[in-house]
């Protein structure tokens, strides 16, 4: 069945599940799993670190470590519930249990997010004492995650993130003696896999791509010591990809990606919510456009879900609505878009209980979501059994007291009042007519630039009445600075541009006197027409709820990497 630009809540409910049987095991241990064969390597991130609990931490003063998520968030709220209860994953065998239900559900490796600064860990005893200890861990491949953000870093680096050549050596020496070298290590091509969230700082800190290329060639000379084969990096896509191909980096994905179509009639906004049709609407658009955007090699990215409510309370923007049928809809799409160069696919999350985004049994959907993946990417034709834990044992497992658990039992029984859906704030037309009214302020290029500048852009120029430049990086933008236009006397921003076929949002960024920085919540995303042809684009307003003040930076960020970008004009019109 095809699903169109927009996967429809009515499509979406019509997937339907095989049904499967539960049974408690009654004996010691976890039964051996039975994996399923699937078409595509299907991964999924594991956030670690649901042992926590003061006194746990590994280094010598109270640590990110200690700070028990289980207490400090998920118990005091309605949900979301693990079968597992609120499980120690420092223990193999609750590990067991996750290798046993991921592989019998096609889920073949795990992604540890993974917290070092300098030779300082955190996290790590759900990886090291709980799943390299697993019984049934060599049959589950894994690799890790760097994390590399702030977090508590104080005994080595006083809060400092060191990324430079001696500590990356230093951390992979760590990587190959304690990881690598295992035989259920996950590599391609015979090299160890190994991630990198924030990769743009470590090229920054190495100076640049020539000096991240030499650190790789330290890093890479450690393997050879090991009598390893080389790294295989794997990049988020949050950094520009000419540099990081540059720079000596093999492959790409994605932790999440959060937001709506550009669309659609929602748009992502804190204290709101959006239907979860969105969900898999976006994810369409983003892997059009990493399709689009002729990437090196990728590993595909899906999402399961997201409500961070547990983490951020009354400032979460979140979906709603998911079912294992909606879910099992967005992965029959994603199956189109699985790079057969990697043939490899990567979901977030196993077990992210604080953003709302898992895919492990809980007491909501019970095995239902494990069942879509098995059922889209596994060869299963039939029934099967899910074997799950007595309830002592789940008890066995908990890091909570009895005080505690009757206290997140009553947590239960507070449904949460979902907040109002995220309409847009604005409205956004294409080829219209324009204001009768003369432009408060306009640029036509008929005199140069008129103060624009351009970042991610190859020979900017104004010439015959057009601002024009080709676009070299992931991130380009033309912005003007030094305006002072009271916003409450601005009505609509038009634009007439023309861009490169393809997919091709605009997003508009601005600044006011009295909150100077750009920020996502001053910011406006609208599609532009995909034929490359010109078109006049207005928005009007451009973001009512936070369109305040007096204006003093304008930008818009236009293309992809290698696109044509001209401009005939931008104004801003009079209420």
């Amino acid at each position: 069945m095809k699903i169109g630009h927009r996967i429809l809540p009515t499509v979406l409910g019509a997937w339907a599940l095989l049904s499967a049987e539960t049974k408690v095991w009654e004996k010691e241990g976890v039964p051996p799993p039975q994996p399923l064969a699937t078409r595509v390597s299907v991964g999924a991130y594991i956030f670690p670190g649901w042992y926590r609990d003061a006194g746990r931490g590994d280094v010598p003063y109270f640590s990110h470590d200690e700070q028990s998520e289980w207490k400090r968030n998920v118990m005091k709220v309605p949900g979301p519930r693990p079968l597992l209860g609120f499980y120690d994953d420092s223990l193999p065998e609750v590990n067991d249990w996750h290798i046993k239900w991921a592989l019998e559900h096609g889920v073949s490796y795990f992604v540890f997010d993974w917290y070092w600064n300098a030779g300082e860990k955190r996290l790590a005893r759900s990886l090291e004492r709980g799943f390299l200890k697993a019984k049934y861990a060599p049959q589950m491949k894994f690799c890790v995650n760097w994390c590399n953000h702030g977090l508590d870093w104080k005994a080595t680096t006083n809060g400092r993130l060191e990324f430079g050549q001696e500590r990356l050596v230093s951390m992979i020496e760590y990587c190959a003696d304690t990881y690598f070298k295992l035989p259920n290590h996950l590599s391609i091509d015979g090299r160890p896999v190994f991630m990198i969230y924030e990769v743009g700082p470590v090229i920054k800190a190495c100076g640049g791509a020539e000096g991240f290329k030499k650190a790789l060639a330290a890093m890479n000379a450690v393997m050879k010591s090991r009598h390893l084969k080389d790294l295989y990096l794997v990049y988020m896509d949050r950094y520009d990809g000419a540099e990081t191909r540059a720079a000596g980096l093999d492959a790409l994905t994605a932790y999440v990606w959060l937001g709506a179509d550009p669309s659609s009639a929602y748009e992502w906004r804190g204290g709101q919510c959006l239907p979860y049709a969105e969900m898999p609407a976006y994810y369409l658009f983003k892997w059009r456009q990493l399709v689009a955007s002729a990437p090196p090699p990728y590993i595909l990215p899906i999402g399961s879900d997201w409500d961070n409510r547990p983490r951020n309370g009354a400032k979460a923007c979140f979906y709603t609505g998911r079912t294992p049928g909606a879910f099992k809809g967005m992965l029959s799409e994603s199956l189109r878009f699985v790079d057969k160069r990697m043939n490899l696919a990567l979901i977030e999350a196993w077990n992210e209980w604080g953003e709302g985004s898992y895919i492990e049994p809980d007491r909501r959907y019970q095995f239902g979501l494990l069942e879509a993946v098995a059922e889209v990417f596994g060869t299963r034709a039939a029934s099967h059994v899910d074997w799950v834990p007595s309830a002592a044992k789940v008890r066995s497992y908990s890091v909570l007291s009895d005080a505690e658990l009757a206290q997140a039992k009553a947590a239960e029984t507070n449904a949460y009042p979902d907040p109002p859906l995220a309409l847009k704030a604005f409205s956004a037309s294409v080829d219209k007519p324009l204001p009768a009214k003369d432009p408060l302020l306009a640029w036509e290029f008929s005199a140069g630039k008129e103060g624009w500048t351009g970042f991610y852009l190859d020979a900017l120029e104004a010439q015959g009445g057009l601002l024009t430049g080709v676009v070299n990086g992931d991130d380009p933008k033309i912005l003007r600075d030094g305006l002072a236009l009271p916003v409450d006397s601005i009505g609509t921003l038009a634009v007439r541009l023309r861009v490169s076929p393809g997919l091709n949002p605009v997003e508009v960024f601005w600044a006011t006197a009295e909150e100077p920085k750009e920020s996502p919540v001053r910011c406006t995303r609208f599609a532009l027409e995909t034929d490359g042809a010109w078109h006049t684009y207005q928005v009007a307003p451009i973001r009512a709820d936070a369109w305040k003040g007096s204006l003093k930076l304008l930008r818009l960020d236009v293309g992809r990497s290698g696109d044509r970008v001209e401009y005939d004009w931008i104004r801003l019109y009079r209420k």
